[in-house]
């Protein structure tokens, strides 16, 4: 499939992020730094981000911008209005250490009457394998211009999820494990990949049949988060009921309707 308009924007500025990054991956002069929470950024963080917004403010000038780096651009919260959530490099840990799981999230989000973001457009781009996932609302979700789904419904026992723990120390680390043994009681097998939005496209794209994680921020799982609506999964805050998901929780749970339920089930 070959994209127009905004996709096509957001396809290109994903891409050309991607190039950036890899001129900085695996060098051994990369610098490197450590943030308050204890997550690491780098150079190739604040490059990828740098040409991100610059593209944006390019071609939606009165867009708002929420980045993990630089921040908001402006809390106002106009109903109608538009923002972009950015993530210029998602799996910073991996990528200082020259492991390959790493990716640029972006999604533009309408602010609705009630206040909160509602995600319209999403995309995650791997640049090592040159994966680029899209999804726009009500429309689908594509990887490389082919349509994608959440993996067929299948027993949880039979089940090929991911999860992930964030910088947690002490009392939230420990509910983090015992999350973990809770689900891993009964699935075949969990991975921890380091990487919230490239977990939440292998998710859309059937790989795995769900996911979960505490302790995350927008930029982690806006784009992600319509990939996998829009591959037909289900999406949820943890924390709260059904239907109850926006890109501001804390926390995301998806997969397939079974695997979704089940993990709902032992949070």
């Amino acid at each position: 499939m070959e994209f127009e308009g905004d996709l096509k924007t957001l396809e290109n500025l994903l891409k050309s992020a991607g190039r950036i990054l890899m001129k900085y991956y695996q060098r051994d002069d990369l610098r490197i730094q450590q943030k308050k929470d204890d997550s690491l950024v780098t150079e190739a963080d604040l490059a990828s981000e740098k040409a991100i917004i610059e593209a944006l403010s390019t071609h939606y000038p009165d867009d708002k911008i929420y980045a993990e780096e630089s921040g908001l651009s402006s809390s106002s919260r106009q109903v109608g209005s538009y923002i972009w959530i950015i993530d210029p490099l998602d799996g910073t840990t991996n990528f200082s250490n020259n492991y390959p799981f790493f990716c640029i999230s972006v999604a533009r989000g309408v602010f609705t009457e009630a206040g909160s973001i509602e995600i319209i457009l999403g995309g995650v781009y791997d640049p090592v394998r040159d994966e680029c996932f899209l999804s726009e609302r009500g429309e689908g979700a594509w990887c490389n211009g082919k349509p994608i789904k959440v993996r067929d419904n299948r027993p949880p026992e039979e089940g090929f999820i991911v999860t992930g723990f964030s910088y947690h120390k002490g009392p939230e680390l420990e509910k983090d494990i015992k999350r973990f043994l809770n689900v891993a009681e009964k699935c075949q097998s969990i991975r921890r990949d380091g990487a919230a939005a490239l977990d939440l496209a292998y998710v859309g794209m059937g790989i795995y049949d769900g996911y979960w994680e505490f302790g995350l921020r927008p930029w982690d799982i806006a784009a992600g988060s319509l990939i996998v609506t829009e591959a037909g999964g289900y999406v949820y805050d943890p924390d709260q009921g059904a239907n109850s998901f926006n890109p501001e929780s804390e926390g995301i749970l998806c997969g397939n309707k079974t695997m979704s339920e089940y993990l709902r089930s032992k949070m």
